[in-house]
């Protein structure tokens, strides 16, 4: 079978896993049936198995999913939603055209009788499991199955079409189940295999090592041409591929309220404080008028929100305060009650001298050292100010505040304390806790008063004058503009506009950086009419957005446009390395490297202060990085090529130039049981097997995707 070739050829990076939706129903809602086309059956959305995809047969998909979702969820799908439905319709199509296919070759089938069996048998799929649950026992009750199964004739006309939906959906994924099995079982490791991957494990090698980093040579040294690059480039195309992106340049008019917004805010809750104040039922007035949820609350004294804090006793029950207006909301306070119920609370400073860990002569002396400071805020001293000077913990700088605290909060010694004190005021004698004596101050005495607050907050919206003044100045700008030149120009100019880039948009990509649900951005960067250096002026929800394409790489062998800043790394890197080599050969006299002393400390002391020398141990054959060389799995595998005692020469590596002396080989232990690191390479690809057929699949499909220009 040509899939098996694929899959051992395969190792790129994961596009995906063909999915199946094998969700149950919810009962009731709207349903949906999708928009209809509004294009002809000759719109290609793309070319699966050599098979043209037209637009009529995609989107007969997407409603199917779309209908299963609105039975499911019992409500239409978001965008969001309808980004997922659209790529599980499109895996739906591979799935039919391409994996189904590759089964049947196979022999892999799937029977009625296997069908019956997934829900009602002895091997039940793990969806109908899920789903058929006792709500008593949290676990699957196959009599519910039975059941339901027997009633079926008298569901409604949704839950007859959702389940049989849902039930001709299992052999599907049975059908992969199987298949992905049938593959992933013809996985062998041998002993030679597991043997390998326990001696890369075990055996380790100890060395030492000259380094030369790159970074000693500045870059700017450097000079590199167009046509140096391109020979590079040429001669490693292997390592650059060119995946189907655009690259676009913006700036952006965000769409923020302005100072009338805010005044118009501020006046309309200050016009409906009379009818707050008189409502009769508070809750169900502020609900529909507010911007938050919770627009009624029980408070405790140190919950009550500050603005009606800082009123201090002047509340009064059933008066309406605000508006306050706290970041971009303004909020008006409705004091419905007050009542004395619930657990008590209180307010205390304190100056804490600790002795947790001390002797008890310590113990002595803290005590002592606390009630001298008693006595001196007694006499008329500031308790902030000597909270600040002996306090040893975080309150300290807070004149020892510990604000408002509910029972149980606090130490019971501490708590009892306070809650006994009557009043306000400094309590008459130091309070001893595990964490040692503490002064303490009863700023607010223990009260179970709570306040019963209705509020109505409303958030600063930008209004209709505001949104059409952005849209101006942004369609201004727009209009000025026929030339990526004059874009730049025009940004430059602009010192309340900052240039933005998305320089790889993905044809599925929905968010362009911040910009949230921007597809359609996305789309007309893909559209074959839109050119390098056209112009755009897209509208969301907060932002207007201006667009200038500015790049457009096709799938396949890299441009040197398309990778030029990653190949001139390379191309400097070698030019580095060439210096680095001729400075090697000539501060240490020699005419080539066999000529050149092979003592590592002589060599790098010959080259200059910028040559590191240093040794490793213990280097194992899976390792990926070693030393002053960081990553770099190459360096390891010349290592291993080496014998005890012997010299490589000077080498370029990833991050500098190198030189290794291997100083002893330590043999993995014999064993004669390799069972446990056969068992770790199975599940190892065991575990990237449903990727590795996915794959094959799609690379066998050789699946083209023009949906970015109908969706």
């Amino acid at each position: 079978m040509a899939i098996i070739t694929k899959i051992r050829e395969r190792a790129g990076l994961a596009v995906g896993i063909v999915a199946l939706s094998l969700g149950l129903f919810v009962v009731g809602g709207d349903l949906l049936t999708g928009n209809s086309s509004i294009f002809g059956d000759k719109q290609i959305v793309g070319e699966i198995n050599g098979e043209d995809i037209s637009l009529k047969e995609y989107q007969e998909e997407v409603q199917k999913l779309e209908y299963d979702f609105a039975v499911q969820q019992n409500k239409n799908p978001s965008e969001q939603d309808m980004m997922g439905i659209r790529e599980q319709a499109w895996n739906q199509l591979i799935f039919e055209k391409v994996f189904r296919k590759q089964a049947e070759e196979a022999g892999v089938l799937v029977s009625d009788e296997e069908g019956i069996d997934m829900v009602q048998g002895n091997n039940i799929h793990s969806a109908v499991k899920s789903t058929f649950v006792d709500p008593k026992t949290q676990q699957f009750d196959k009599t519910l199955v039975v059941n339901f199964l027997r009633n079926i004739d008298q569901a409604r006309p949704e839950q007859k079409a959702a389940w049989y939906n849902f039930e001709g959906k299992l052999p599907n994924d049975r059908l992969r189940t199987k298949y992905e099995a049938l593959l992933t079982k013809t996985n062998y490791t041998t002993t030679a295999e597991a043997k390998r991957e326990y001696e890369s494990q075990t055996a380790k090698v100890n060395l030492d090592y000259m380094f030369i980093p790159f970074s000693t040579i500045p870059d700017s040294t450097i000079k590199v041409t167009d046509e140096e690059l391109q020979t590079y480039l040429k001669g490693h195309q292997y390592k650059y591929k060119s995946q189907d992106t655009r690259g676009i340049d913006y700036v952006q008019f965000m769409i923020l309220p302005s100072k009338d917004d805010s005044v118009y805010f501020q006046q309309e809750l200050a016009e409906i404080k009379d009818q707050f104040k008189t409502a009769e039922n508070d809750t169900a007035f502020a609900k529909s008028r507010s911007d938050v949820q919770e627009a009624y609350k029980v408070f405790s004294p140190n919950e009550l929100p500050k603005e009606l804090v800082s009123l201090g006793d002047s509340v009064r029950k059933g008066d309406v305060y605000g508006p306050f207006l706290s970041g971009s909301t303004f909020t008006i306070y409705k004091m419905v009650d007050k009542l004395n119920e619930g657990s008590f609370s209180a307010k205390a400073s304190h100056i804490l001298f600790k002795t947790n860990g001390t002797d008890d002569t310590a113990k002595v002396n803290a005590k002592k050292r606390a009630q001298d400071v008693l006595a001196r805020i007694r006499k008329g001293e500031s308790f902030e100010e000597m909270a600040r000077q002996f306090g040893t913990d975080g309150t300290k700088d807070q004149g020892g505040d510990l604000g408002w605290f509910s029972e149980g909060k606090m130490v019971k010694p501490f708590e009892n304390a306070v809650f006994a004190f009557s009043g306000k005021g400094l309590l008459p004698d130091v309070v001893e806790t595990d964490f040692g004596y503490h002064i303490v101050k009863v700023t607010e005495p223990k009260t179970n008063l709570k306040y019963k607050v209705a509020s109505i907050a409303r958030n600063i919206a930008p209004g209709d004058k505001t949104k059409d003044d952005i849209y101006r100045k942004a369609n201004e700008f727009r209009a000025k503009l026929t030339s990526a030149e004059e874009f730049e120009n025009a940004v430059k100019a602009n010192t309340t506009l900052t240039k933005m880039t998305a320089a790889s948009l993905m044809k599925n990509s929905t968010n362009v950086n911040d910009i949230q649900e921007a597809k359609g951005l996305v789309q007309w960067a893909f559209q074959d009419e839109t050119k390098i250096g056209d112009l755009k002026l897209y509208e969301f929800n907060d932002r207007y957005v201006v667009a200038l394409k500015t790049k457009q790489t096709e799938e396949g062998p890299a441009k040197l446009d398309d990778v030029k800043d990653l190949v001139k790394i390379e191309v400097i890197k070698a030019k580095k390395a060439d210096q680095i080599f001729n400075k090697l050969l000539k501060n240490n006299k020699a005419k080539d490297f066999k000529s050149m002393t092979k003592d590592l400390k002589a060599i790098a002391a010959a080259y200059g202060p910028e040559a590191v020398v240093n040794s490793q141990s213990e280097i194992t054959f899976a390792a990926s990085t070693m030393g002053d060389f960081g990553y770099d799995p190459v360096v390891i595998g010349r290592v291993y090529g080496m014998k005890p005692n012997e010299s490589s020469k000077p080498f370029q590596a990833e991050n500098g130039v190198g030189m290794v002396k291997m100083t002893t080989f330590n043999a993995a232990p014999e064993t004669k049981d390799y069972s446990s690191y056969k068992t770790q390479i199975d599940q190892k690809y065991q575990g990237r097997g449903q990727y590795y057929i996915t794959e094959a699949i799609k690379e066998i499909a050789k699946v083209k995707d023009n949906r970015i220009k109908y969706q």
